[in-house]
């Protein structure tokens, strides 16, 4: 599975405890884009590239504050080690 490798830089601004009721998660299956934001509604953000598909969620009013995260092209991230010809359906 895919993982997001987040800069050193940024590691002591993300939450230090998520709970899950907390999260606001959207999948958008026309942008293949998968959203989550750690304060259970969107949150307006700057986002800052992390890598090709990765985005981290950086508050506008507070750039101490990690929003949440973002995954552009997100089937195509979230290849699985030997199966790279299964195709993943939008839920």
């Amino acid at each position: 599975m895919a993982a997001i490798t987040i800069p050193e830089s940024l590691r002591t601004y993300f939450p230090q405890h998520l709970k899950p009721e907390n999260l606001w998660i959207h999948y958008n299956p026309l942008a293949d884009s998968l959203t989550v934001y750690f304060d259970g509604a969107p949150t307006p953000s700057v986002w800052d590239d992390v890598d090709e598909h990765a985005f981290i969620g950086i508050s506008i009013n507070d750039d101490t504050v990690v929003t949440g995260v973002k995954i552009e092209q997100f089937t195509t991230w979230l290849v699985v080690s030997g199966q790279s010809s299964r195709v993943l359906e939008p839920a």
